[in-house]
């Protein structure tokens, strides 16, 4: 009987070693470069907050701004101070704080602050000295400016969703009341979904536990898309 066997030498032994190590060196070039180019690929591809939309494309789509110059008042938020004009109309038919500062110095935003100036799809709690009732505005803003139309909600009462434009507001839902929203505010069920309307979405803005990111997402596709 013959006996086969292999002697692994020390010569063998190191030409082991250096393949492996010849191996595991290209492995690693590889993971690095994969991840390098998710990392382009991330950094190429702009997500919703960072979008910024041209005046042509939001009048595009409906949305324009204040014909008049309004004062800049300063709000607070997760990005520090930030300005935004004073957009609050008045709340009786004689208000002489319509459109003055007074009405959002108690403000809070979550968005975007750029340049000491909001910017983006932002959610403005508007609420000050002289606001006689605390409002949620969900709108875009340009260097601080608020674009109409901007959806609206009361936090105070029964849960709603409503609309401001440049000259008058009106109401898309009064929950356990009435819902026109498909009726008047077919733009807003467009741009954001069918599910915006919810009585949750309108509490969630009362608590804290709104979905802005989600939405914010869906406006910025919708504004990119070719209508």
């Amino acid at each position: 009987m013959v006996k086969i066997g292999f002697m692994f030498t020390p010569a063998l032994r190191a030409n082991g070693r250096f393949r492996c190590l010849t191996l595991l060196f290209v492995l690693i070039l590889l993971l690095v470069s994969l991840r390098l180019q998710a990392q382009d690929k991330a950094s190429s591809t702009p997500d919703a907050t960072t979008v910024r939309l041209s005046e042509k494309v939001l009048a595009s789509n409906g949305f324009t701004f204040a014909d008049r110059k309004l004062a800049m008042c300063q709000i607070s938020g997760p990005e520090g101070p930030c300005r935004v004009e004073a957009f609050q109309s008045g709340e009786a038919n004689i208000d002489e704080t319509r459109f003055t500062c007074s009405k959002l110095d108690k403000a809070t935003y979550v968005g975007h602050c750029v340049s000491g100036k909001l910017e983006g799809l932002a959610l403005v709690i508007a609420d000050g000295s002289t606001k006689v009732t605390k409002e949620a505005y969900i709108s875009y803003f340009d260097k601080g400016r608020i674009a109409y139309p901007a959806l609206t909600s009361f936090l105070t009462g029964n849960a709603n969703f409503g609309v401001t434009e440049k000259e008058r507001s009106y109401g898309c839902v009064y929950f356990g009341r009435w819902d026109r929203s498909d009726e008047l505010c077919a733009r807003f069920v467009k741009i954001y979904g069918k599910d915006l309307f919810t009585e949750s979405n309108a509490q969630g803005l009362r608590n804290g536990t709104f979905r802005f990111d989600e939405y914010r997402a869906r406006f910025v596709e919708f504004m990119q898309q070719r209508h």
